[in-house]
């Protein structure tokens, strides 16, 4: 009786476990380029686009770094679904376990709608261009800047640095506070006491030397549009001008300041007189 060489066998099934080894490893590796080429690619997106356009300029950025951490998200996920049913595959036959996965698919889908929701609701966040990372938004009680988004979460985080997890299924509606342009307002109370057409030429001659120190931020002239109200406070008349997303703040901040050296100045007296 010829009696089998376990030697050779042992030899054949190493050699073959091995060759499985290297061409998952060799699947991962070829996968993890891919990701980081993909990623290195998405992230030169913006530099192809014209300049002059800052808005336009801002908005693909953000867009880019959006798209890039949603092709990151969805990539690891299916490059390791496919390591890991390549793995299982070398020691078990998968077919049963496909079948078996897409009956148990089905089940948990209907008691997963929340989270097939969100996925959903994020593909067309992306699709739509609703807003992206570097955003500031306000969704529902929440407000800040979008900092990560995947299909199924959006990030953010707000001025005071706390961190929001939002489902993207339940962004029912979003206010973006930094799309294009923004309005920088300042309204300023003073009392009737004031002479009201010496007040708007200061104010129309701090809104020159706004437009002359801060030039590159602002997108048009500033604009006095006049008394907005009248209260037990004093004659409230507002300013405003456009000025780029990110740099409201820094340029409401500047107005005020210029605004109160110039009140100085011409000493006009925002405190109310008691009335005798």
């Amino acid at each position: 009786m010829l009696q089998p060489d376990l030697s050779r066998l042992d030899q054949y099934l190493t050699v073959g476990f091995l060759k499985s080894l290297l061409r998952i490893a060799g699947i991962l590796v070829v996968g993890l380029i891919a990701l980081k080429l993909v990623n290195s690619a998405i992230k030169r997106i913006w530099a192809i686009v014209p300049g002059g356009d800052q808005s336009r300029v801002t908005r693909i950025e953000n867009r880019t770094e959006t798209l890039r951490h949603i092709v990151a998200s969805v990539g690891k996920i299916l490059l390791w679904g496919v390591v890991i049913l390549m793995i299982i595959d070398k020691f078990y036959d998968i077919t049963p376990l496909l079948t078996g996965v897409g009956i148990l698919g089905l089940a948990v889908g209907f008691g997963a709608q929340a989270l097939v929701k969100d996925f959903i609701s994020g593909f067309f966040i992306l699709l739509e261009d609703q807003y992206g990372v570097g955003d500031a938004v306000r969704i529902g009680d929440h407000e800040g800047v979008v900092e990560h988004m995947t299909l199924r979460t959006t990030i953010l985080r707000n001025f005071e640095g706390h961190v929001h997890v939002i489902p993207n299924g339940a962004v029912v509606s979003v206010s973006v506070l930094s799309r294009d342009w923004a309005r920088a307002v300042v309204d300023v109370t003073v009392p009737y006491t004031v002479e009201i057409g010496r007040l708007i030429r200061v104010l129309e001659e701090t809104g020159t030397g706004l437009y002359r120190e801060m030039k590159d931020l602002i997108i048009e002239k500033p604009q006095v549009y006049g008394i907005e109200k009248l209260n037990e406070a004093g004659v409230t008349v507002r300013l405003a001008v456009k000025t780029f997303p990110s740099k409201r703040a820094d340029v409401t901040r500047e107005w005020r300041r210029i605004i109160k050296e110039a009140f100085e100045r011409e000493g006009i007296d925002l405190s109310q007189k008691p009335q005798t």
